[in-house]
C-alpha cells in the first residue's frame, strides 16, 4: 500500500576474561545506566489446579518487564482485524469495501472480542497519512469507554500521556501511517469503533484463556516510566538491571571464510547486551551482509544472521534506534542489541566471515549475568524459550509468500528485520511493498493475522511517503534507488512485536507477499526474532478430539445432538491467505438451535482451545458456550466472506471448566437474530506442557479425491486426517505409474492446505497420486490409497461429448434457429441439423459452454442492453433442450461484452462481462449447474477503452484467465490470472507486439502443452496466421507464422480442437452465399498447409458461427 492504480500504484570463542559469567549494561557509545529494576525479577507465578497457563507480562508489564520476554504465552491467541481484500485482491482499503466489520449507531466497527484480552496495536492510513476524515476513535473495554476522541488528535498526542509519542505516532513520525500502541487490557469485552470508514486499518489484539491476572486498562495512568524508556530507545538497555552483571570485550581478526568465537559463557545465566564495532571504512554494505553473527545456547545453535540485518539495517549501515537493537552510524559507532538471551548451561557467541576478504579489528562486547531461574525455565517443562534469530535470503518465488519463519515446536514471534531488493525494472519499481502479511499458527488453515500491505505491516503507509525513519518499535531506516548496489529500488524495515507477539504451540508460518499477488520479482532477506523451544521438547497442545459434522459415525462417537432443525450442504470454497486458489470441499451443518457434543480431553490440561471449521459466508455468527451446563463465554465471529468462505476460528475454554477432566460436554446456543451457526469440523486442543506426539497422522489424507474440471490440470482434494497435534504439511506424489513410488522424483510439491493442482497437463494424460500428511513432529502418515485421473480434452463447442469441437450457427433475428454440424475428425457432418428453433433472438450475443458440467457444450444467449438477461439451453447430445431458461437476469448490461470460461476450475463454465471503456470492470457469475450465481466484480481495471478481451487458461492451472489485446500500433497483450475468486494481476504485460492494427486475436492451446496460447489472423489479402506460445508467465514468440493463406478477405476465423487430439486448430467461415467452412489442423508447430473444406453450406448469410471470433468482425 500503496500506489493506487494508475497502475497502482558470531564469533570465535572470546576467551572468558573473568571467571563465571559476564554482564554490564551497554549503550551505543559507552556504558549507560539501565532502567530501574523491580525488587526482584520473579519467576512466572505458580498455577494450581484449575488455573490457566501463564500469560506472561500483560499490559504495561510487557514493557516494564522485558527481562521476562523469553517466557512464552501458551494458550494466548494473537489475532488481527484489518481491511484486507476479502476476495484475495489488492483492494485493501482504497474504497473501504472491507473496512467495517459492521456498522453501529456510533459508526464503523473495526474490532470486537468477548472474553479477556489486550489491544496491542491499532494502525490506520488514508489520504497520504492524514486521518482527519476518519473522525472519532472510540475504544470500549468491559462496557466502559476508555478512549473517545478525534483520531487525528489521538495520534498527534493531543490527549496527553499515555497517548503521546512514541506510544502513538502521526504520519510524519511513522512515515505515512499512524498508530496507537498503548496496551489496553480488558477482562470481558472489547470493541473499537470509528466515526467514519477509515479505509486502511488493522487492530492487533491478544485473547487470553481467562481473566486471571488481567487488569482493566486505566486511561488515567500516564505510564511515565514506560514512555521514558521508549524515548531512550537505542541508547540504553530497557530491561531491569540484573545483579552480578559483567562485560567482556574482545577484538577479532577474521580471515576470509573464517569463524571466531567471541564469548563462551557458563550458566545458568543470561546475556543482556551484545555489541559489535566494525572499523570505519570496513563497515560497507557488503561487509554487513557477509559478516554473520552466530549464537548458540545449551548445545544448540539458534541464530546465524547477517550482522547488518540482525541490528536493524540489512541494506548497510544506517541509524537505527529501536528498543531492543540499535546501529550507531557515526564514526567508531557500535551496533548493539538488548534482546534477553537466557541459557541453562552454556552460551556461545561467534562471528563468521562470509565477505570473501579478511577483516581485522572487529570489536565485540558481551554483557551477561548469572541467573538461576533459567535452569528450570528453559527445561522441557519450563515456560521460557531460547532467543532465536531465523534468517533467510533468496529470490522470491511467484505465487508463494516470503516466509519470515516456518517452524514447529513452541514459541513466540517477537519481531523481524527485513531487507527487500526489488527486481522490477520499470513502472512501479517499489511494487513489492504491495504484499500483505499472513500468519498461521498451530496448523490453522485461516491466517490469524492478515494485513493490507508491507509498509502497513511496518505501521507506515503509502510506500513510506515521509522517507526513512527509526522508532522504538518500527522503522524504515534505509531506502535505496539505483544506488549503493541497489539495481532498481530497495527497502530495509523492522518491526518489534512485544505486546503483539505471536505465540504458537505446535507450529508457525509467518509469511508476507512480495507484491500484490506474490508477483513482484525481488531478492528478499529477513531475520525473524523469536523465543522458541526445540521441537524435541514437545508441543504445547494435545489434540484429543476431532468431530466431523458431515460424518454420521463421527457425530455418533461425540454424542453430537441438535435440538432443532439443521441444514446440511456441501461447500466448495477456499480459505483466505496464501492458498486462496485451492478449492476445498466438505459438508457443513448449519442451525439456529442449540447443539451439543462431547469432547475427550487430556486430564493434564490447563484449558482447551476449541477449534471450528465453518462457513463464513454470513458475518456475525454467535453462540453462548456452556461446558457441562455452566456458561463459559460467548463465541462470536464478526468476520464474514462470501467469496472465500472457509474459516477456521477458535474459542478458548478456561481451565476452570476443564482442568483435571478427561471428558466434557459442550453446548452451543446460537444467538437469536444472528446468522445460523455453521460447522464442518470441531477439534479440541488440550493445553498441556511438553506433549510428546508419538503417533503419526492417520492415513486419511491419503484418501484424496479428484475434484473439479480436468482440462489442462487435475485438482486433488482431501480432508484433515486425525492427528495428535497438527499437520504441518502434505506431500503430494504423482506418477504415470499406478503404484506411485514415493521419492524425490515423484514429489510434485507440498501443500499447507487441503488441496493441490497438478498442471499444466496435455490432454489425455493419465496420472496417479498419493498424498502423505506430515505432522509437526515430522512423522509421516502411512500410505493411503492411490487416486487416479486423466486430463480432459479442452473444447468449446463439443455438443455431443466426443472430445471434438463441432460447428454451431445461430441465425439470431426473428428466426432464432440454432443449427449444428458435428465433427467426425475430418469434416463437419450433415447439412446443418436444427438443434433449437427459438434461441438467441434479436441482436443478442450467443455463446457456447459446458454450463452444467456434463461434458457437452450448451448454448447461452446474452440479451445485454437494459434487460441484461442470460438464457441457457442445455445440450442432450442431439439438441438444445427447452425454450431457453433464464440463468441470470442482470448480467452484461448495456454494451458490456460477454464471455464464457471455467473461471473457478470446477468443471462448469461460468460467464464474464467486460464493461471496457473508462470503467474497465470485469464481472463474473459462477455456474451452479442450474443457474449463474450473483455477479461479482473480479477485476476493476482490465480491457480498457476498446481493447479486445479474451478468455483462456494461460498458466495451465485448470482455471480460465483473461487477456486484453490493445491492437493498433501498440499491439500489447495483457493477462490477469484467475485465482478462482478473482483475476489477480493488473497491467501484466505478456507480449508487446502481437495482433497489430485490426488483426483478429484468438486463443487456444495450439501446441497441446496444457496452456492456452494466442493467435492473430491478418485476414484480407495476406491471410496470415501468427502464433505465440505461453510458458505460463508470458507469450514467448514474435512474428511466428503458422499459416500463410487462411481466413482471407472477410472470412470469420475461429479456434477449436476439431480432431480431438488436444491441440487447438483453426477454422474459417466464409458465410454469405457460399457458407464454406475450412479447417487447418495443428501439428503443434504449425497449421497444416492449405485448408480442407469441412462443410460447404454452413453459417450462411450473416449467421453467427461458433466457435469463432465473429463478435470481433461483425
Amino acid at each position: 500500500m500503496r500506489s493506487r492504480k494508475t497502475h497502482h500504484g558470531p564469533w570465535q570463542p572470546l576467551v572468558v576474561l573473568l571467571a563465571g559469567v559476564l554482564l554490564t549494561a551497554l549503550s551505543l557509545t559507552a556504558p549507560a545506566q539501565a532502567a530501574p529494576a523491580p525488587a526482584q525479577a520473579a519467576p512466572a507465578p505458580a498455577h494450581g489446579p484449575g488455573a490457566g497457563p501463564d500469560k506472561g507480562p500483560v499490559g504495561w508489564d510487557t514493557y516494564r518487564r522485558l527481562d521476562r520476554l523469553p517466557y512464552l504465552s501458551p494458550g494466548t491467541l494473537t489475532r488481527q482485524y484489518s481491511s484486507f481484500d476479502r476476495t484475495g485482491g489488492n483492494g485493501d482499503g482504497f474504497d473501504g469495501t472491507y473496512s467495517c466489520l459492521s456498522t453501529a449507531p456510533s459508526g464503523c466497527v473495526l474490532a470486537e472480542d468477548h472474553g479477556a484480552g489486550e489491544i496491542s496495536s491499532i494502525w490506520f492510513t488514508r489520504d497520504n497519512g492524514d486521518v482527519t476524515a476518519t473522525g472519532t476513535l472510540t475504544v470500549e473495554l468491559d462496557g466502559a469507554t476508555v478512549l473517545d476522541a478525534p483520531l487525528q488528535d489521538v495520534v498527534d498526542g493531543r490527549l496527553g500521556a499515555p497517548f503521546v509519542y512514541p506510544l502513538v505516532a502521526d504520519a510524519d513520525q511513522s512515515s505515512g501511517g499512524v498508530y496507537v500502541k498503548v496496551p489496553m487490557t480488558y477482562r470481558a469485552s472489547m470493541r473499537v469503533t470509528v466515526q467514519h470508514n477509515p479505509l486502511f486499518y488493522h487492530v492487533t489484539y491478544r485473547h487470553f484463556t481467562d481473566a486471571v491476572g488481567v487488569p482493566r486498562f486505566d486511561p488515567s495512568d500516564p505510564a511515565t516510566d514506560v514512555l521514558d524508556m521508549l524515548r531512550a530507545a537505542g541508547t540504553r538497555d530497557p530491561k531491569p538491571v540484573r545483579p552480578g552483571s559483567t562485560t567482556a570485550r574482545r577484538t577479532l581478526d577474521l580471515p576470509a571464510g573464517g569463524r571466531s568465537e567471541a564469548a563462551r559463557l557458563g550458566g545458568p545465566g543470561s546475556i543482556s547486551a551484545l555489541r559489535i564495532r566494525i572499523p570505519d571504512g570496513e563497515d560497507t554494505d557488503a561487509v554487513l551482509a557477509g559478516l554473520r553473527l552466530r549464537l548458540g545456547f545449551d548445545g544448540r545453535q539458534t541464530a546465524d544472521a547477517p550482522v547488518g540485518e540482525f541490528f536493524g539495517s540489512g541494506l548497510g549501515e544506517s541509524p537505527v534506534r529501536s528498543l531492543l537493537f540499535a546501529m550507531d552510524a557515526t564514526a567508531d559507532g557500535w551496533y548493539t542489541t538488548w534482546w534477553p538471551m537466557p541459557y541453562r548451561s552454556d552460551a556461545r557467541v561467534s562471528l563468521v566471515n562470509g565477505t570473501g576478504r579478511a577483516l581485522s579489528g572487529v570489536d565485540v562486547e558481551v554483557t551477561s549475568a548469572p541467573d538461576g531461574r533459567w535452569a528450570a525455565a528453559l527445561g522441557a517443562a519450563g515456560g521460557a524459550g531460547h532467543f532465536t534469530a531465523e534468517s533467510h535470503r533468496g529470490d522470491t518465488v511467484a505465487g508463494q509468500d516470503w516466509l519470515f519463519s516456518d517452524r514447529t515446536g513452541r514459541g513466540k514471534f517477537v519481531g523481524v528485520s527485513d531487507t527487500m531488493q526489488g527486481r522490477i525494472p520499470t513502472g512501479n519499481t517499489r511494487g513489492y511493498l504491495e504484499g500483505d502479511e499472513r500468519v498461521h499458527t498451530d496448523g490453522q488453515l485461516s491466517p490469524q493475522l492478515h494485513g493490507t500491505g508491507t509498509e502497513d505491516f511496518y505501521e507506515s503507509g503509502w510506500y513510506f511517503n515521509r522517507g526513512t525513519y527509526t522508532n522504538p518499535l518500527n522503522g524504515n531506516p534505509k531506502h535505496e534507488k539505483t544506488a549503493d548496489g541497489c539495481p532498481y529500488e530497495c527497502d530495509g524495515a523492522y518491526r518489534l512485536m512485544l505486546a503483539d507477539a505471536v505465540p504458537y504451540s505446535s507450529a508457525l508460518r509467518f509469511g508476507i507477499e512480495h507484491g500484490a499477488q506474490d508477483d513482484a520479482a525481488a531478492v528478499y532477506g529477513s531475520t525473524a526474532f523469536l523465543y522458541a523451544k526445540d521441537p524435541s521438547e514437545g508441543a504445547g497442545v494435545h489434540r484429543t478430539t476431532v468431530l466431523d459434522t458431515g460424518d454420521p459415525a463421527s457425530r455418533a462417537a461425540a454424542s453430537y445432538r441438535e435440538s432443532g432443525s439443521a441444514t446440511r450442504t456441501t461447500l466448495a470454497s477456499v480459505y483466505e491467505g496464501d492458498a486462496d486458489d485451492v478449492s476445498v470441499g466438505a459438508d457443513v451443518r448449519a442451525t439456529s438451535s442449540p447443539l451439543s457434543f462431547e469432547l475427550a480431553l487430556d486430564r493434564r490440561n490447563q484449558g482447551v482451545l476449541l477449534r471450528r471449521t465453518g462457513d463464513q459466508a454470513a458475518a456475525g455468527q454467535s453462540a453462548a458456550v456452556l461446558v457441562d451446563g455452566s456458561e463459559v463465554g460467548t463465541w462470536t465471529q464478526p468476520l464474514g466472506n462470501p467469496a472465500q468462505r472457509w474459516l477456521s476460528d477458535t474459542f478458548a475454554i478456561p481451565a476452570s471448566a476443564t482442568a483435571g477432566r478427561s471428558r466434557i460436554t459442550v453446548e452451543l446456543r446460537p444467538a437469536a437474530g444472528a446468522p445460523p451457526w455453521t460447522a464442518a469440523r470441531y477439534a479440541a486442543d488440550s493445553l498441556v506442557t511438553a506433549y510428546t506426539d508419538a503417533a503419526a497422522p492417520a492415513a486419511g489424507a491419503g484418501a484424496a479425491t479428484l475434484s473439479g474440471g480436468t482440462d489442462h490440470a487435475l485438482h486433488l482434494a482431501w480432508w484433515e486426517p486425525r492427528e495428535d497435534t497438527a499437520v504441518r504439511e502434505y506431500r503430494v506424489y504423482g506418477s504415470a505409474s499406478a503404484d506411485v513410488p514415493i521419492g524425490t522424483a515423484t514429489l510434485l510439491g507440498t501443500a499447507h492446505t487441503l488441496g493441490f493442482t497438478d498442471g499444466p497437463l496435455p490432454a489425455g494424460r493419465s496420472r496417479h497420486y498419493r498424498v502423505v500428511a506430515v505432522d509437526t513432529a515430522g512423522r509421516t502418515a502411512q500410505l493411503g490409497p492411490v487416486v487416479s485421473g486423466r486430463s480432459g480434452t479442452p473444447t468449446r463447442s463439443d455438443l455431443d461429448a466426443d472430445g471434438r469441437d463441432d460447428a454451431v450457427a445461430f441465425t439470431r433475428g426473428e428466426a432464432a434457429d440454432v443449427l449444428a454440424a458435428l465433427s467426425d475428425g475430418s469434416s463437419f457432418t450433415g447439412d446443418g441439423a436444427l438443434w433449437h428453433d427459438h434461441f438467441a433472438a434479436g441482436d443478442g450475443i450467443p455463446l457456447t459452454g459446458d454450463f452444467d458440467g456434463d461434458g457437452r457444450e450448451d448454448a447461452a444467449a446474452f440479451t445485454r442492453g437494459a434487460a441484461a438477461d442470460v438464457y441457457v439451453a442445455l445440450s442432450d447430445g442431439s439438441a438444445f433442450t427447452g425454450d431457453g431458461t433464464t440463468w441470470q437476469d442482470d448480467f452484461a448490461s448495456g454494451a458490456a461484452l460477454p464471455a464464457v470460461g471455467d473461471f473457478d476450475g470446477d468443471g462448469r463454465d461460468d460467464i464474464a462481462a467486460f464493461t471496457r471503456g473508462a470503467a474497465a470492470d470485469v464481472y463474473v457469475a459462477l455456474s451452479t449447474g442450474t443457474s449463474f450465481g450473483a455477479p461479482r466484480k473480479w477485476h476493476d481495471h482490465f480491457a480498457v477503452g476498446d481493447e479486445v478481451p479474451a478468455v483462456g487458461d494461460f498458466d495451465g492451472d485448470g482455471r480460465d484467465d483473461i487477456a486484453a489485446f490493445t491492437r493498433g500500433d501498440t499491439a500489447d497483450v495483457y493477462v490477469s490470472l484467475s485465482s478462482g475468486t478473482l483475476f489477480r494481476q493488473d497491467g501484466w504485460l505478456w507480449h508487446d507486439h502481437f495482433a497489430v492494427g485490426d488483426e483478429v486475436p484468438a486463443v487456444g492451446d495450439f501446441d497441446g502443452d496444457g496452456r492456452d496460447d494466442i493467435a492473430a489472423f491478418t485476414r484480407g489479402d495476406t491471410a496470415d496466421v501468427y502464433v505465440s506460445l505461453s510458458d505460463g508467465t508470458r507469450f514467448v514468440q514474435n512474428a511466428w507464422k503458422w499459416h500463410d493463406g487462411f481466413a482471407a478477405g472477410d472470412q470469420v476465423p475461429g479456434v477449436g480442437d476439431f480432431d480431438g487430439d488436444g491441440r487447438a486448430d483453426i477454422a474459417a467461415f466464409s458465410r454469405g452465399d457460399t457458407g464454406d467452412v475450412r479447417v487447418a489442423l495443428s501439428d503443434g508447430g504449425r497449421f497444416a498447409p492449405g485448408a480442407g473444406t469441412w462443410h460447404d453450406r454452413f453459417a450462411v448469410g450473416d449467421q453467427w458461427p461458433r466457435p469463432s471470433e465473429v463478435q470481433s468482425v461483425a
